[in-house]
């Protein structure tokens, strides 16, 4: 075999490099001389709306057989979907606002949807909104760390889309009572969750009730500072979570000790670790629903549900014996 010199190499690779520095130089007629390649196009970019996506899926799917569910609520001058279901029986007891987690939707399945669509078996309406999503969700994670007594303050930061979210229940509380509902319970899902519980405690809410269902907080408010509106609540709370791993632990942990901080005693503070409810299928909703229609029935204002039997004229049933 002959040996290839380096003569031959140059020779064999110099089309290829002239070719690859005349791209590199190659410039638009209109560029300044020495300016870098910039490709250009005329096709528009089109950024992803995700949530307008899962949000029209979801009416397009409900459209069929339950529109007359679909509400549109305004706050703050923009449109956000509803859904609304009336109570099954003639006595209701009030209605339910329902925030689903980030990234999800009025009907999400885990959750949500069993929750908006069984209560009503249990004399509850109930209204699932529209949350918006969090932005910028790469934000680098943040070690918590406890603060002292010294540190802490009362400007606790707010959660994403805080007055946006408020605006929105403050809208659907106002779309209940139009539809003459007067009693209403908050109940959210992860981080609808920390949004109902920053809401009842910015409000100071009273003579109603709190859900939360394995929250969750997102930054810039760290686990400990959310955990600290309990102790600000002035209504009835069931905290309801799934003990999975030694951080949900350590959250409910401050959950339960800022509810111990509390001056008001006669609300009731309930926390339960619900790990075997948290399977989604028939058993683990049909507990949840179970649990939560039970807190409801024992800490929130009860209208008699029991009907008194109408009189009826004794000759429909028996008649007086012959004198």
């Amino acid at each position: 075999m002959k040996k290839i010199t380096l003569a031959t190499w140059l020779l064999l690779l110099s089309p290829a490099v002239l070719w690859a520095e005349g791209e590199e130089n190659e410039t638009s007629p209109d560029a300044p001389a020495g300016a870098p390649s910039v490709i250009q196009s005329d096709v528009p970019r089109v950024m992803p709306t995700p949530q307008e996506t899962r949000i029209a899926g979801l009416v397009n799917r409900l459209s069929e057989n339950h529109a007359h569910e679909i509400e549109t609520l305004t706050a703050e001058g923009e449109e956000f979907l509803g859904l609304f279901r009336e109570s099954e029986s003639g006595d209701p007891q009030g209605c339910v606002v329902i925030l689903h987690g980030d990234h999800g939707h009025p009907d999400w399945p885990q959750v949500v949807s069993p929750l908006r669509e069984k209560l009503t078996q249990h004399s509850w309406c109930t209204l699932a909104i529209e949350i918006p999503d969090i932005r910028n969700r790469a934000t680098p994670v943040q070690i918590q760390v406890e603060p002292t007594q010294d540190t802490q303050n009362d400007n606790t930061p707010e959660l994403p889309n805080e007055a946006t979210v408020f605006a929105r229940i403050d809208a659907a509380v106002a779309l209940t009572q139009d539809k003459g509902y007067s009693q209403v319970v908050y109940l959210g899902y992860r981080t609808g969750a920390a949004y109902a519980l920053r809401y009842t405690a910015e409000k100071g809410t009273t003579n109603q009730a709190l859900i939360l269902i394995e929250p969750r907080t997102s930054l810039p408010v760290s686990e400990y500072d959310l955990a600290q509106n309990i102790e600000r609540l002035r209504l009835p709370v069931l905290d309801y979570y799934f003990n999975r791993n030694t951080l949900v632990e350590r959250f409910a942990n401050y959950r339960q000790a800022a509810a111990n901080k509390r001056t008001n005693r006669s609300v009731n503070y309930t926390q339960i670790d619900a790990l075997p409810d948290a399977r989604y299928d028939p058993a683990g909703n049909k507990r949840l629903v179970q649990r939560v229609w039970g807190f409801l029935k024992q800490n929130t204002n009860q209208q008699s549900q029991r009907k008194e039997l109408p009189e009826f004229e004794k000759e429909l049933f028996y008649k007086s014996p012959i004198d």
